[in-house]
């Protein structure tokens, strides 16, 4: 019988804490996502272990290995799922519920993260508020776990030898790593939530798995160094890192480093609370984030006693689900029968889900689903708005007419990521009846910097093209330059030096420059607020907002005086046009509606009038 290794145990302990942290947004723990990294590699560790142990013992069976995988993941899960159909059914409108049941059907299935990367879209249904978006790496981990025992199994059938295999395990270990960086700087997207970019790091835990059954190593300093590498990047690394990239070998070699030391004797490895918190982990990372999701719904303020009280209540449920669903030995057909009755459930309360709202709220609340063809002519979608982050679009990009001077015109050059874009129709409009030309560079999550701050290798390639090249050469003709972004998804200290960076290094080609502050951002979408609000004749707008922001956009205005334009509303806002049209279509990007007041608000402000006063025409506005 294989002896308990504390030392895993305690390492699911430090993943399932790093990601619930990082979820919460604990300060120095902006790295806590590589806490996934390090479950894969624990389970790819224990998956080959399994196979190895029972092909050389003549015991192993693919469809007993399967049972015993559905058995362990699928109950709990189909608990989480079960109580989230029922619960949501009575608090989500009909749009949101039908998102989630469509989620939860993808993770059930397990294939949740193809779910989630082909709707990837910028303007797909929030990340922060997809309940079930956790589940995509346990659909990783599903995939890996149908394909990895057929392969091995046959290897061992061709080649017999154990080393040979081995070997083969650590040459594609090393392809598919090479693979992943690279494909992460060409899809980001699609190598962060699919298997084949994902299968090194679990392919890793089979080769610490070799490399542990090969040689005996005792080290504590070689243990210390492993954790602190651990550690260090939980602390240092930030979600604007590419990953899976190069920076992802830090935690995985680390984690094989432990597995591979294999030393428990350590007294806080083997810590009451720290084992507790292992053997809970899957619970817990299956709970923390639904109640995060929900707490942001229900209009939370996430301050420290929200964040302890989650974190309270995901352990306790965590611990009621070890206890009674994960420890509680079923029969592999019944889990499965389980599954298809809580999808039939969840269909059958999707066609019943009639509550009795009126017709303008359900509008409201489904109202990007609706108008979303709108809302692509008013980013210029696919054109001058590209939201796709692949190197090729650059090409493509510049053969577009995007940036074509107009020599018999004013030209002013709007550049950004969407929320610079959302600005793009209104402005034409003002643009148009006075004689000036609005050029556009603008792409998804693509911030206006001259170096690689924040932006994908597709961006950085775009800006340099447009500061270093397109500008140089066509500073005689162009007369203004609107910077625009959402500088909040920036941390404070990072967000403005590159933005005075920028002004200055327009200064010096002679080119004015604004800065399009920081707009209004919620904790669900906007439209979903108004709804609500409408249902019980109440003003949530308040509630639902995220103060952060206000305080970010004070901070910036100070900070950037001479450039930055003030266009948030820290009193009442205008949320509803007379025609039935919210100020922003999601949590934080405007509607048409919207992006007409931000532009008139831009216009009008004495800052813009300043800087561009070569071009500004009083009557611009009337």
């Amino acid at each position: 019988m294989t002896k308990f290794r504390y030392d895993i145990n305690a390492l699911r302990s430090v993943a399932v804490i790093s990601v619930l942290l990082f979820h919460l947004k604990v300060p120095y723990c902006s790295g806590g996502f590589i806490g996934v990294d390090v479950f894969f590699v624990i389970s790819g560790y224990l998956m080959t272990r399994i196979i190895f142990d029972g092909i050389e013992k003549n015991e192993f069976s693919i469809l007993n290995f399967w049972g015993k995988r559905i058995k362990r993941i699928v109950p709990a899960l189909l608990f989480l799922t079960l109580a989230i159909t029922i619960v949501g059914y009575f608090f989500f409108l009909p749009n949101e519920y039908e998102v989630n049941e469509k989620n939860a059907t993808s993770s059930l299935l397990f294939y949740s993260n193809i779910s989630y990367w082909k709707n990837a879209g910028y303007f797909e249904p929030a990340s922060e508020n997809n309940i079930f978006l956790h589940t995509w790496s346990l659909s990783v981990e599903w995939q890996f776990y149908i394909i990895y025992p057929i392969i091995i199994w046959s290897l061992f059938k061709l080649l017999k030898k154990r080393q040979y295999i081995a070997a083969l395990i650590g040459i594609f270990t090393f392809l598919l790593c090479c693979l992943s960086v690279f494909w992460t700087y060409r899809s980001a997207t699609a190598s962060f939530y699919l298997l084949p970019t994902r299968t090194w790091e679990l392919m890793a835990g089979g080769l610490a798995l070799v490399v542990e059954k090969k040689f005996v190593f005792q080290n504590k300093w070689g243990l210390f160094c492993c954790y602190a590498a651990i550690f260090l990047s939980i602390v240092l690394l930030t979600d604007s890192v590419l990953w899976p990239g190069v920076y992802t070998l830090i935690p995985v070699i680390a984690t094989c480093g432990i597995i591979v030391l294999n030393q428990s004797s350590y007294g806080i490895l083997q810590n009451s609370a720290v084992q507790l918190t292992g053997k809970v982990s899957y619970s817990l990372y299956l709970w923390h984030w639904p109640l995060i999701v929900f707490a942001r719904y229900m209009g939370f303020q996430f301050n420290a006693i929200t964040v302890i009280g989650i974190i309270a209540l995901s352990f306790l449920i965590a611990y009621l689900s070890y206890t009674f669903i994960e420890s509680v030995k079923l029969k592999t057909s019944i889990p499965i029968i389980l599954t298809l009755a809580v999808l039939a459930l969840s269909t059958n309360m999707l066609s019943n889900f009639n509550p009795n709202f009126k017709a303008k709220i359900l509008d409201m609340a489904d109202y990007k689903k609706k108008h979303n063809r709108e809302i692509k002519e008013q980013f210029s979608t696919d054109c001058c708005f590209v939201e796709s982050d692949d190197s090729e679009e650059f090409n493509k990009f510049k053969q577009r007419n995007c940036l074509k001077i107009d020599s018999t015109k004013k030209n002013i050059l709007l550049l950004g990521d969407s929320h610079a874009a959302s600005l793009s129709a209104s402005l034409r409009e003002q643009f148009a009846a006075h004689n000036i030309n609005l050029l556009q560079a603008t792409a998804s999550s693509a911030f206006p910097f001259l170096m690689k701050n924040w932006t994908s290798e597709f961006h950085h390639q775009l800006y340099q093209y447009i500061f270093y090249e397109f500008l140089i050469k066509n500073k005689k003709h162009i007369d203004g330059v609107i910077l625009g972004g959402s500088w909040y998804m920036i941390p404070q200290q990072d967000v403005v030096e590159p933005l005075l960076q920028v002004t200055r290094y327009l200064k010096t080609l002679g080119i004015p420059v604004i800065i399009m502050g920081q707009t209004n951002v919620y904790k669900i979408p906007f439209p979903s607020i108004i709804a609500k609000g409408m249902e019980s004749n109440t003003d949530l707008t308040y509630i639902y907002s995220i103060k952060q922001a206000a305080v970010f956009n004070d901070f910036l205005k100070q900070k950037l005086k001479p450039y930055y334009i003030d266009v948030y509303y820290n009193k009442e806002i205008p949320a509803v046009s007379s025609n039935f049209d919210p100020y922003e279509f999601d949590r934080n990007h405007l509607s048409k509606y919207g992006a007409d007041l931000v532009v008139k608000k831009i216009l009008s402000d004495s800052i813009f009038i300043d800087q561009f006063r070569k071009i500004y025409f009083r009557k611009m506005l009337n």
